[in-house]
């Protein structure tokens, strides 16, 4: 066990990643170098994940516990506010369209208003059960929030509620009636002129903003409704019975009935519309994505991204990249056209500690990751002809060189951009590699080899 300014680093799991590295040609015996993160058992559960539409900041909440960090993608920091007032848990986050604050809603039975560039709480709303859910109009006038008000009130249901957000006094209750159905669940939108509500009485519905009764009834299903996603043309429901129902938004029919993955999850606990209106992300309770073509209908792939539920989904880049929170303590940057895990971050219980891991490809079959603190890094290595793998001490020259070639931070952020300039650079370093065997086996001219030496 080792410890690092207090911190405990527990003994490592079988999960852990492991990759190798090298060869000792004087010997003629290969030796691999291997590493692996020593934290997993240090992880918190996430809830929810959210990107700021510059694509700058990503902001993650917990399961367990009240905290907030926001995360700077460019840098690759945890800005250094603490976004501190909750509680209890927070379940969810809205962002203003200018980017310069956020609301956060909580099983704390409140939702709070955030500066994102200083932490400073600058507005609190109470009066209602577990929230789970919040959105900020686009003119950032007007909230939204639902909320459990049999908390409050036993008599009482799932509820939606409208705030003006200057006066912070409440406009429009959006209320649902009907008995339970499944699991515990209601979820908010506001499109610019309607609001959409859902619940686990299984019904998703469409209100007039100052509305006491709804207009009309999308559909209305046996299990709960956890989300809706709401789009310029559609409106999709998330489902505990494994489907992904999506309708037209103004005349209420019903386009598709998606089944998630093959065999049908019974947990859809997210949906996201693209922003073209083409394609559609679901997430599960086995950790699991699937894609669907809102054209065709077709399931375009279905992916295993984490070992337990996936809670909350997100895309950034232009819907090139899907961001994912999970309850096994990652969040996950997926590309969104193929599922491929493009990285992942470890949610470590240390505020002021980053470890991001990119998965092994050709130009780097080692993989790469960022890590702040190196003594997180166990580095192995292994002799073929013998049965044990050695750790190398922090000081080992092996390991320090080692670390030095896969602890890259600008090719981590690189990535995370799915922007095709990750492939241009490995295609680049695939070449010089090559170039650099020739020289070693002296297939250069002697010119050009001089240019290597």
């Amino acid at each position: 066990m080792k410890k690092n300014n207090n911190k405990v680093l527990l003994p490592a799991k079988k999960n852990k990643v492991a990759l190798s590295i090298g060869c000792n040609n004087a010997s003629k015996k290969i030796i691999a170098l291997r590493h692996v993160f020593d934290v997993d058992r240090s992880l918190l559960h996430v809830r929810s994940v959210n990107v700021t539409t510059d694509n700058r900041h990503l902001i993650i909440t917990f399961d367990d516990n009240a905290k907030i960090r926001v995360l700077d993608l460019v840098k690759l920091e945890f800005l250094p506010h603490k976004f501190e007032g909750h509680a209890q848990s927070v379940r969810l986050t809205s962002i203003t369209k200018d980017n310069k604050y956020f609301f956060s809603t909580s099983w704390d039975m409140t939702t709070r208003k955030h500066e994102l560039a200083t932490g400073k709480c600058n507005q609190i709303l109470s009066g209602f059960g577990r929230s789970p859910s919040v959105f900020v109009d686009e003119e950032q006038k007007l909230l939204f929030n639902a909320s459990y008000d049999k908390d409050i009130d036993p008599a009482s249901r799932n509820s939606g509620r409208c705030w003006d957000i200057e006066s912070g006094k409440v406009l429009q209750i959006y209320k649902h009636t009907h008995e339970s159905k499944d699991i515990e669940c209601v979820d908010i939108a506001y499109d610019q002129q309607f609001v959409y509500t859902c619940s686990e009485d299984g019904i998703a519905y469409k209100w007039q903003l100052r509305g006491k009764k709804p207009l009309f009834k999308y559909f209305e299903c046996e299990g709960s409704v956890r989300k809706i996603a709401v789009s310029a043309k559609y409106i999709a429901g998330a489902c505990t019975d494994g489907k992904i129902r999506v309708h037209k938004k103004f005349l209420g029919e019903q386009l598709w009935c998606f089944i998630h993955g093959n065999q049908g999850v019974q947990d859809i606990r997210d949906v996201k519309i693209s922003l073209d209106q083409t394609k559609l992300w679901s997430a599960a309770d086995d950790g699991t994505i699937c894609c669907f073509d809102l054209i065709s209908g077709k399931q375009i792939y279905h992916r295993k991204i984490h070992k337990k539920w996936i809670w909350s989904i997100c895309l950034m880049n232009n819907d090139k990249v899907l961001v994912t929170g999970s309850g096994d303590g990652m969040v996950a940057f997926v590309s969104a056209n193929t599922g491929k895990i493009l990285a992942k971050l470890r949610n470590l219980l240390w505020d002021d500690e980053i470890i991001i891991t990119c998965l092994p490809d050709k130009a780097f079959p080692n993989g790469c990751f960022y890590a702040t603190n190196e003594e997180f890094i166990q580095v192995y290595s292994k002799d073929k002809n013998r049965q044990a793998d050695e750790e190398l001490e922090l000081n080992d020259p092996r390991r320090i060189a080692y670390i030095e070639k896969t602890n890259n931070k600008n090719l981590v952020i690189t990535k995370l951009k799915n922007d095709g300039q990750y492939t241009a650079l490995t295609k680049n370093h695939i070449k010089n590699q090559k170039m650099r065997k020739q020289v070693n086996h002296q297939k250069l001219p002697r010119l050009l080899m001089a240019e290597f030496k």
